[in-house]
């Protein structure tokens, strides 16, 4: 399965006051599955996309940064 996130699709909504995150999850046999998050700002609608998505342990609990040299 591979999962699709990013930031830059989180937009506004129906009266513009809200925000949609969305993730895609593609498996290899096809199917796939699109979850949605919103929130009042972009930032709130990402949160709770990324929560959503570790409840369902689709991502790390905790993301680690690599060192830089």
């Amino acid at each position: 399965m591979e999962l699709y996130l990013n930031s830059t699709w989180t937009e506004r909504y129906g009266d513009a006051t809200s925000y949609v995150a969305q993730a895609i999850a593609c498996s290899g046999n096809g199917n796939h599955a699109t979850i949605y998050a919103t929130g009042s700002t972009a930032d709130e609608a990402d949160t709770k996309l990324l929560g959503a998505l570790r409840e369902l342990k689709l991502v790390p609990e905790a993301t680690i940064a690599e060192p830089t040299a």
